[in-house]
This record gives structure tokens, C-alpha cells and sequence, in this order.
């Protein structure tokens, strides 16, 4: 009568396997990593159509004005920042919903707009991650960017911080170098910028132009940001950087938002080694989430 064959796994034979298993993780990680990026960039590319959309159609109800240029009844001035543009239009009634600002793995509402009839609790700092190119019309250029990711530098072209990609902080990119840029007509995508480190803007196209100033040739445009914690202000003047700022904030820029902005904001520049808000170079913002992407 044969005895049972009780011998287990050697050591060696654990560690083949061991090894089978760590190499099948690490092809694994990187592939979904990916896909969550796409989906996320997805969901980010809807919202960023919704908003322009929901520009359009207020745009039928003030002569083809989009609501950074028309004065808002309840504050009794034109909009200083995205937040308090795309205010306007909850408060009309044309969006109902916050959501649509946001973006995954960026900066998103909390669905709390408040009471009627002025939605004060709508888009506060942090709840908005969309900027707009301030004072376009309906009836502007289709190809002429309209609404795009916070930036981290007003200039025209807009610059985004590649260094922060991933990370909810202002003005980053997606890992790879990548924004989304909603434009005038109603379209949306992705589009690869021209770095994937530092300070980088969309790519030039042939002649010199690039998908901002190819649709204003010779002008300048404003960009009205995102009040975000620590981001640049809205309204500084396009192209003036401040040389002790890598992170793109504007020669005198106040540290929360322009001055007299509803949502608040201090006076001064930043410090030399100083992040817009004060924050050390390098340094994650108070208060900010962890990424879901990862650096």
C-alpha cells in the first residue's frame, strides 16, 4: 500500500511563484492607473462641455453676453473670478446643479448652492475648477478656447504647473502632460501641452500659432481663473509673471482673490520662495487632498 505523498512547496518553488505574482502586479498597476485616468478625463471632458453649454444658453437671454460680462444684480458688478461667473448662472436658474464645475482629481462642490434668490453657499473657493477666457461672446470665434482647467499662470497662452501633475493643487496638469480645453462651439478634449515638467502651455502648430492664439491672432486675452486656495488671481495682466514665482503667480498678485472679491482674499504679493498663499515652494497646499492619480 502506497503511502500519501504529503510534501509541500519548497522554498524555491514559493519564491518562483512569489516572484510570477509580483511581476503580473506590477504590468497589472500601471494598465489600471490608465484606465482610471482615462475615465476620469472622461467624466472631466462631460463636465467641461456641460458648462460651456450652460454658457450658451444663458447667452440667449442677455444678447449673446456670456455672465463674466454682464453685471450681476446681486453684487452690482461684473464677474473678478470664474466662480463668480458661473454663480450667475445658477443664480438665473440656468444650471441647478454645482456639480458640473467640478472635475475628478481636481476641485469639485460640495451640492450646496444655498438659498434663493442669490445662492450665496454656490461656488465658493475650492467648489469651482473650471477658468473661462473672459469676454468672449456667442458669437466669437467656434475654435477660440472658452473654458478650460484652472491655470497656473494668466498669460495668453494660459500655463498650467506640470511639476503638481495629478495632484489637487492650482493649475496642474494630468500625468502625462495633458488639460482639457473646452471650446466656443460646444466641443471638448483632451490636448497634450508642450511638457510634461514645469511651467508648460499648449503646443505650438505650424507658423508659430498655438490653439489659443491661432482663434484671437494679435489680441490678448483675459482669463478669469478659478478662486481656488493659492492660485493666481483673476485679472493681472496677461504675460507679467512674477520672476520669483515658478508656480506662475502674476507680479502682485493678492494671495486669495482680487481685492474686493466676495470670496475673499489678502493683500500682497508672495514672498521670494513662496507659493501663491504663502505655501513653501514645493510644498502641498493646507487643507488639500491627497491625489487619487498619484504624482
Amino acid at each position: 500500500m502506497k503511502k500519501p505523498n504529503n510534501r509541500g512547496f519548497t522554498l524555491i518553488e514559493l519564491l518562483v511563484v512569489i516572484t510570477i505574482i509580483a511581476i503580473l502586479a506590477s504590468l497589472a498597476v500601471p494598465a489600471f492607473n490608465s484606465v482610471q485616468r482615462q475615465g476620469n478625463q472622461m467624466k472631466g471632458v462631460s463636465n467641461c462641455k456641460q458648462v460651456v453649454v450652460s454658457m450658451k444658453q444663458f447667452a440667449t437671454r442677455y444678447n449673446s453676453q456670456y455672465p463674466d460680462s454682464v453685471p450681476n444684480p446681486y453684487t452690482g458688478g461684473t464677474a473678478m473670478n470664474a466662480n463668480d461667473a458661473f454663480r450667475f448662472m445658477i443664480q438665473e436658474q440656468v444650471v441647478t446643479d454645482e456639480r458640473i464645475f467640478g472635475c475628478p482629481a481636481g476641485y469639485n462642490p460640495d451640492s450646496n448652492i444655498g438659498t434663493p434668490p442669490n445662492y450665496g453657499m454656490a461656488l465658493g473657493n475650492n467648489e469651482n475648477h473650471w477658468a473661462l477666457t473672459q469676454g468672449l461672446t456667442d458669437t466669437s470665434a467656434g475654435n477660440v478656447p472658452l473654458v478650460y482647467e484652472n491655470v497656473a499662470a494668466l498669460s495668453w497662452p494660459p500655463q498650467w504647473n506640470a511639476n503638481v501633475a495629478g495632484q489637487i493643487r492650482p493649475g496642474r496638469t494630468w500625468p502625462g502632460g495633458q488639460v482639457i480645453i473646452g471650446r466656443n462651439d460646444g466641443g471638448a478634449e483632451v490636448v497634450d501641452l508642450n511638457g510634461k515638467i514645469g511651467m508648460v502651455t499648449v503646443k505650438q502648430m505650424a507658423g508659430g500659432m498655438d490653439l489659443f492664439t491661432q482663434a484671437t491672432p494679435g489680441q490678448v486675452q483675459q482669463v478669469l481663473n478659478a478662486q481656488v486656495s493659492g492660485g493666481p488671481s483673476s485679472g493681472s495682466t496677461p504675460g507679467v509673471m512674477d520672476p520669483n514665482n515658478p508656480l506662475g503667480g502674476q507680479l502682485g498678485s493678492p494671495l486669495g482673490g482680487p481685492l474686493g472679491s466676495p470670496l475673499g482674499g489678502g493683500l500682497g504679493a508672495p514672498l521670494p520662495g513662496q507659493a501663491p498663499g504663502g505655501a513653501p515652494l514645493g510644498a502641498p497646499l493646507p487643507g488639500a487632498a491627497p491625489s487619487p492619480l498619484g504624482n
